[in-house]
């Protein structure tokens, strides 16, 4: 009764015209083959053509912007923060490998090549430097390989074991003061050591940990269990839509404050999971009932036909419409939203 009265109140989008869905789906497959960085990029001309085959239709730039992200992702767009097409990758995976094998001097140089050839190619760049060199690293550590760079030379292997046995004789607080002393023992010693000290700290501690070391956890001062327990409770109050998103932001806090020491993302992230459980967070997602399915189910089948251009208009609705019905499991959060999305998504695959 309460959907009929909305679109009743509501008149509904106009479909889609067969000349529209094919202006949109032309420039979904460029989007996808990387001959635009992304939607908002896309945008203008696909407006310009629409106005041409449709005129009197008068689309939004948010009702297209979301038609060509759907049919961009029907089309194999990768749902990532950094979007990848298949050249882009091979070209990655090629000059990694030749990154390993020492062809190249570093990452810059090796993604300096794999520009020209995009180039070349008459390909946009859609990604910074910096981007590149992180995901050609990710390539080689994923490909099974080392850098020629990073290897480790015999002596700096010897001293390292050396550090890393002291620390798993407890000779040192952390990794972090081992990596300190190891840095000056190189420079006594004349080694070139291009690792920072925070990566000798990790190799440090892996080496220390093969040994039979253990670290230890150190319980948290007055100061940090007070910000844990303020990031717990917004994490069960629905403020945050996951523990890793509670935990991303109670990390910077607490390094802005000085507390976050010598602790890692992994026990900050079982610290702040154990309280916020203890304030009511549920052990793992409760499952979606069928009768709270077909609320939703309706909704984005109205989403899909064109009543509502996005997730987000939608949702209060939705919302409204659970709530009336008594079920407010999902409702915390960005549950509802991220649900809805889903569903769409996988109405469109289905047509």
């Amino acid at each position: 009764m309460e959907e009929r009265r909305v679109s009743e109140s509501r008149p509904p989008f106009p479909c889609w015209t067969p000349e529209e869905r094919q202006v949109i789906a032309c420039f979904a497959h460029a989007i996808v083959e990387g001959r635009y960085r992304n939607v908002k990029e896309a945008l203008p001309e696909c407006q310009r053509e629409l106005r041409q085959v449709a005129p009197s239709m008068g689309r939004t730039d948010l009702a297209v912007a979301w038609k060509l992200l759907c049919r961009a992702y029907d089309f194999g767009l990768p749902r990532r923060k950094h979007l990848w097409s298949r050249e882009e990758l091979r070209l990655v995976k090629r000059h990694a490998s030749g990154l390993a094998r020492g062809e190249y001097r570093d990452a810059r140089t090796a993604v300096s090549h794999i520009k020209r050839v995009l180039v070349k190619a008459g390909r946009r760049v859609r990604h910074p430097d910096s981007v590149f060199q992180a995901r050609v690293y990710d390539s080689v550590r994923e490909m099974g390989l080392q850098l020629a760079s990073r290897r480790l030379g015999p002596t700096q292997a010897a001293l390292i074991d050396r550090f890393g046995r002291a620390l798993a004789r407890n000779e040192y607080a952390s990794g972090e003061s081992a990596a300190a002393e190891c840095s000056r023992a190189c420079v006594r010693a004349g080694i070139a050591c291009h690792r920072s000290q925070a990566r000798l700290a990790v190799i440090i501690r892996a080496r220390a940990r093969t040994m039979g070391w253990m670290p230890v956890q150190l319980p948290w001062n007055a100061t940090g269990a007070r910000v844990i327990d303020r990031f717990a409770q917004a994490l069960v109050s629905g403020e945050h839509p996951s523990i890793a998103a509670a935990v991303r932001v109670c990390g910077e806090t607490l390094k802005c404050a000085g507390e976050l020491e010598n602790r890692s993302e992994a026990g900050l992230y079982a610290t702040l999971r154990i309280r916020a459980i203890r304030r009511g967070l549920p052990l793992s997602k409760p499952r979606w009932t069928p009768d709270e399915m077909r609320i939703v189910d309706r909704f984005a089948r109205a989403i899909v036909r064109g009543e509502y251009p996005t997730a987000s208009a939608a949702q209060s609705r939705c919302r409204h419409t659970l709530e009336l019905a008594g079920l407010a499991e999902h409702l915390r959060g960005m549950m509802l939203k991220s649900r809805l999305q889903q569903r769409v998504h996988d109405l469109r695959l289905t047509r």
